[in-house]
């Protein structure tokens, strides 16, 4: 579908949302309690132990601060930015503005608690008016997903907006898409975060960021979900949803198929952050190599998969282990990668480093933890794509600049105008017509 075709469709939707919340009040769909599974890396292996390739109107608006060609966690809502509204929802998704993501990770998270004691794993709806006997429009997790509160009413409930956590059982299958609708004010409590540390994942760099003391501490390398092929149908569920959560729950290792994962923390409901995973060799030793090469890219079933190896700053996914506690309440962001964002291409006269003595990496630094003992040389990325370094190869350890080459073809990949992931627009669209018919 044309990107022209997408905006049209998404016009007459909003145009037809406004109509039926003055015109009518759907019939709502048989009342359920919303249970997530276990949901972990849902994977086909080949006997070497490969993956298979898989194939509603609201308040009164206000003019916005924020432009509306900045890309924001909000960005398409039908509520613009509000004068003095700050946090993760309105915030211009650049790493490089330190102190503001700081800011941004220790403000106050909204989430919602019904009152039941299954914490994290539990979801529950928003609904297109403010009656439980309306549509259903959206699906929240309970505890850990955080929440944009648009208008708090004095009929006891409020209009939100998040991107919608839709699991593999829903009825309302708005795979991450960013939703809004209503939900009893009772349930809404803000809660402060750690104020200690806080983890940004961005979807277009599949970079994750760790922030301690008002500083980017280091960067490492991720991968998150892919719409696959599971053998008898597409899984639009495999998107990672983007949003504003609070890490919960140290998991351990979760195993599926022959895949372990280790070490991981619920996020969301199903999904989990979780090192890199690994099979077992027939000795009982670990191996990495059906995964761990797809780092920087995505490739998983929702989870987020993070680099084991240590950067300069010896973090990994073992370290964040090891820092966090249960319920430590640590900020953990995900930004989406709207189509137009773009990743910058770093100045020619940037520093990288490499081993002259047969080297085949290059480096973010003179100091990595592939070599400890060696000194690097430093030449310019704008040299990067000459003799004799245009044969090495990106660092795992230290995550150096990405190739300019590598760059320009994902800035392709997400131009403005096109559509980066046509298959999981596709499988949308049921969403859509759910709306329309009801």
């Amino acid at each position: 579908m044309m990107i022209g075709e997408k905006n049209q469709i998404m016009k007459r939707i909003l145009a037809f949302l406004a109509a039926a919340v003055l015109a009518f009040s759907a019939a709502a769909a048989e009342e359920e309690e919303l249970w997530v599974e276990e949901i972990v890396e849902d994977v086909l292996l080949d006997d070497n132990g490969r993956e298979v390739p898989l194939e509603t109107p609201g308040p009164e608006e206000a003019s916005s601060p924020v432009s509306d060609d900045a890309f924001i966690p909000s960005r398409g809502s039908a509520y613009p930015a509000r004068e003095g509204e700050n946090g993760y929802w309105t915030l211009p998704m650049d790493i490089t503005d330190e102190a503001a993501v700081w800011e941004m990770l220790m403000a106050p998270v909204t989430v919602v608690d019904i009152g039941k004691n299954s914490g994290e794993k539990e979801q529950t709806y928003l609904y297109r008016e403010p009656d439980e006997d309306s549509l259903k429009v959206g699906v929240v997790t309970c505890e850990s997903q955080g929440v944009r509160v648009i208008e708090t009413r004095d009929d006891g409930w409020s209009l939100v907006e998040c991107y919608s956590s839709s699991f593999h059982a829903t009825k309302v299958e708005a795979w991450n898409l960013l939703v809004s609708g209503y939900i009893p004010t009772k349930y809404l409590k803000q809660v402060e975060p750690n104020p200690d540390m806080g983890i940004v994942v961005d979807k277009l760099t599949q970079r994750m960021y760790i922030f301690q003391e008002g500083k980017l501490l280091s960067t490492l390398l991720v991968s998150t979900g892919l719409v696959q092929w599971n053998g008898s149908k597409y899984q639009p569920y495999n998107e990672t949803r983007s949003g504003e959560f609070l890490l919960m729950n140290k998991v351990g290792t979760l195993i599926s198929d022959r895949l372990y994962c280790d070490m991981a923390i619920r996020f969301n409901a199903g999904d989990m952050m979780h090192e890199v995973p690994h099979v077992k060799n027939a000795d009982g030793t670990e191996n990495y190599s059906s995964t761990e090469y797809k780092l920087g890219t995505k490739c998983s079933h929702g989870c987020i998969r993070v680099q084991r190896y240590r950067t300069p700053e010896g973090i990994n996914m073992s370290w964040i282990w090891k820092q966090l506690k249960s319920q430590s309440k640590v900020k953990f962001v995900i930004w989406e990668d709207w189509q137009g964002r773009q990743i910058p291409v770093p100045d020619d006269d940037t520093l990288v480093y490499y081993n002259p003595n047969k080297g085949s990496y290059y480096h973010k630094g003179t100091f990595c933890y592939m070599a400890k003992s060696i000194t690097f040389q430093p030449f310019t990325y704008g040299e990067l794509e000459q003799a004799p370094y245009n044969k090495l190869k990106a660092c795992p350890y230290c995550v150096p600049p990405m190739r300019e080459g590598d760059i320009q073809e994902r800035n392709e990949q997400y131009a403005a105008g096109g559509d980066h992931d046509e298959l999981l627009t596709s499988l949308q669209q049921g969403y859509y017509e759910y709306l329309q018919g009801n």
